[in-house]
């Protein structure tokens, strides 16, 4: 299968429930699920008659399969792509057994994981229940909404709130938060470089994307508040399937953050990305909450009917949180020219007041 390509899957599970539950929640994602085995022998006949189906698919099984054995797993896994294992109880007869998944979105980033990177099978995965940091990541539904401005001024805001924080650019595309406050040499030996009292950035490249799960965890132990700018978020489903390194931290982000927050600009081609992104995520499971932020509304009447357009997109999706910043054109120009943060031009300005209480909202 391509980069691209969204998993085929064959499902080798008696419990009934439990292979309806995995078949359901990958056919929900849009994965094809082409073979559901009852038993051994008939798996392993459908991977002889069917070899190159076969070897282009993620093979799920568990060990109620009848006259499954570590032997007959060893000899399938020469057959399939990948492999991934669930028992609700230990068995010392197969290696790398997952238990049970919980949740629908567990399920999903469990076998995203072994798309992106099978022999890392997932074990380098952040707790999220005994880490330090909140993370939120900051993600644009289209182009020039905003998202490396307010990832920035959110960072900035959170440290003037004395909490330790480390801003990622991500932003494969085209990184901007050094260029933004005219930083330079962005890396240091502990992979940030600190550059205010609380606040300290760091920039994932090509060379740090292969070691993105050390990095996270070394930063969510140090840190308060974690704010990644992601850039575009376009094509999302297919991004957390891709196993190139412009999509790791995405895939981090949305398997193991804590909020993502969408960024939408209030014209009709903003409004049209939005409901672009928003369709996607309605059919995608991720681990991450979500929640929606409208920037540079207009005043009066037009804002009202942007703000109405923004609500109709995004309140169907349940997020975690909507807000809306209003237009400041002044203030965002100053922090361009002078390459500073709105605190530093202008702290009384209503771009600077609007993302400090979004800041004070979402501190720990």
């Amino acid at each position: 299968m391509s980069n691209q390509e969204l998993p085929v899957v064959i499902t080798a599970i008696a419990d009934a429930q439990f292979e309806s539950f995995v078949s359901g929640t990958l056919f929900a994602q849009g994965w094809s699920v082409i073979f559901r085995a009852i038993d051994t022998e008939a798996l392993e006949n459908y991977c002889l008659v069917n070899p190159q189906s076969a070897a282009s698919s993620l093979l799920i099984y568990a060990p109620d399969l009848p006259g499954i054995s570590h032997e007959a797993i060893r000899n399938l896994t020469l057959q399939v792509k990948q492999v991934v294992g669930f028992s609700r109880e230990p068995n010392s007869s197969f290696e790398n057994l997952h238990s049970v998944p919980a949740t629908a979105t567990d399920l999903v980033s469990i076998v995203r994981g072994f798309v992106r990177a099978p022999m890392l099978r997932q074990l380098s995965q952040v707790n999220r229940q005994n880490r330090k940091a909140h993370v939120i990541a900051v993600g644009s539904a289209g182009s020039d909404t905003g998202c490396s401005t307010i990832a920035l001024n959110l960072a900035m805001e959170l440290s003037v709130l004395e909490k330790s924080t480390l801003l990622i650019d991500a932003n494969f595309r085209a990184p901007s938060i050094a260029a933004l406050i005219a930083i330079r040499n962005v890396q240091s030996d502990s992979g940030w470089r600190t550059i205010a009292p609380k606040l300290a950035i760091a920039e994932i490249t090509q060379e740090e994307a292969g070691s993105v799960d050390q990095f996270m965890e070394s930063a969510t132990q140090q840190f308060d508040n974690i704010v990644i700018d992601l850039g575009s978020i376009s094509g999302l489903s297919n991004r957390l399937t891709d196993r190139r390194w412009t999509s790791t931290m995405t895939t981090w982000s949305c398997d193991q953050g804590d909020e993502l927050m969408v960024i939408a600009r209030p014209d009709l081609l903003g409004i049209h990305r939005l409901e672009q992104v928003c369709t996607l995520l309605e059919k995608t499971s991720i681990r991450s909450q979500i929640s929606f932020t409208l920037n540079m509304r207009s005043q009066g009447k037009k804002g009202e009917d942007e703000e109405g357009r923004f609500l109709a997109a995004t309140t169907r999706l349940r997020p975690l949180s909507v807000r809306v910043i209003a237009r400041d054109l002044r203030a965002a120009t100053a922090a361009l020219e002078q390459k500073c943060t709105l605190i530093e031009v202008n702290m009384r300005s209503s771009l600077r007041k609007s993302i400090a209480a979004i800041a004070s909202e979402i501190k720990r």
